[in-house]
């Protein structure tokens, strides 16, 4: 059983999850899988609450329930099954089955996020919308798509106000420079952040960062000559290509949500994989909203959190979400290709118990 479980782990760490923060780690004893959050992995303002670790965890939660079908086991999950340790995100306990592997399978480490322009005037079809909608059917929530392309466009600009604030806030600006990995060598090394060619940048685009975006003092120089909205302008135009903009709404917002939300996002991505359809989260704005409906607003100004709240309402407008229904994530999604580069992932931390 111990080769088995390595085996299903060493796949399904293929998961996404901010800033590739990979903030799980497992113990393992017979035929049970225990996952731990790694708070310290992921400290950041789009992190209140260890709510976007928990949709990480939910991603990869879905994987093993993917993975272990293809090993001859299905994997049934119990969330937060220890309220003394809140760190204990879920037990796994493996059960023989016959059944036949997930088609998913296949596609767990080929899913990345591809952040390139996607085909302008592609619509995804009939076929592809009943396929990635099934994705609900992993959790309590819904897929819900937006196509035409004025709420697109809107979604677009919501989306990018989070670099629009990521460039012009020193303290988010230094957060996400000290997340990117410059060359392979040192991504291969650390595993961990953003290699700077998954970022899809245009060529003078990657130059303009290695040289002079980096440095907030040259940053906040550029930005009195507006810089930070022209980053967010043409983000909004690469976003504003996509086929669909979607969105996963939950009933609710407690942890098992945000669990259950990434569940179904990345049963959602899997199939757009599938489907030769490339995926990007949107989620700044999202997760910023998180801590500061709760009056985490110090490294906020007034005007950023004029331009969040903004934005987060043209959102939940734009998807017709009200009362107690959440959106938990936001993505786009069409044809993007081949990425120029994928996430380097850490090998499971995982320690057998007898």
């Amino acid at each position: 059983m111990q080769e088995t479980i390595q085996k299903i782990l060493e796949v399904v760490v293929h998961a996404p999850s901010g800033e590739n923060a990979q903030p799980w780690r497992f113990v393992a004893r017979g035929d049970k899988i225990s996952i731990f959050n790694i708070p310290e992995r992921d400290q950041s303002l789009y992190n209140y609450n260890q709510l976007g670790s928990l949709v990480a965890h939910g991603t990869l939660l879905e994987n093993i329930v993917v993975a272990a079908t293809a090993h001859g086991y299905v994997a049934q999950p119990q969330l937060f099954p220890n309220k003394e340790d809140k760190n204990l995100v879920a037990v796994v306990e493996l059960q023989e089955t016959s059944g036949v592997a997930d088609t998913l399978y296949p596609y767990i480490e080929k899913r990345c996020t591809n952040r390139k322009p996607y085909k302008k005037n592609m619509p995804l079809s009939a076929e592809q919308k009943s396929e990635l909608t099934k994705a609900q059917e992993a959790g309590s929530g819904k897929v819900q798509f937006v196509e035409d392309k004025a709420s697109v466009k809107t979604l677009a600009r919501a989306g990018s106000m989070n670099e629009r604030v990521m460039f012009d806030n020193e303290f988010l600006h230094n957060f996400f420079i000290t997340h990117v990995m410059w060359t392979k060598e040192e991504d291969d090394k650390k595993r961990l952040g953003f290699y700077i060619k998954t970022l899809e940048m245009p060529p003078p685009a990657e130059f303009m960062m290695r040289l002079f975006l980096r440095r907030w003092s040259i940053m906040r120089r550029l930005n009195k000559l507006g810089m930070a909205n022209v980053i967010a302008k043409m983000n909004a135009g690469v976003y504003a290509s996509s086929s669909a903009i979607g969105a996963v709404v939950m009933s609710g917002s407690r942890l098992e949500d945000f669990v259950n939300a990434g569940r179904i996002m990345q049963r959602v991505w899997l199939t757009a994989t599938k489907l030769g359809l490339s995926v990007q989260p949107l989620t700044g704005v999202l997760f910023f909203m998180q801590g500061i409906r709760v009056g985490k607003v110090e490294h906020f100004s007034p005007r950023h959190l004029e331009l969040i709240k903004s934005a987060h309402q043209d959102i939940y407008h734009t998807f017709g979400v009200s009362g107690s229904n959440s959106i938990a994530m936001m993505f786009r999604i069409g044809y993007g290709g081949a990425p120029t580069a994928r996430a380097t992932k850490l090998p499971p931390e995982v320690k057998f118990a007898e």
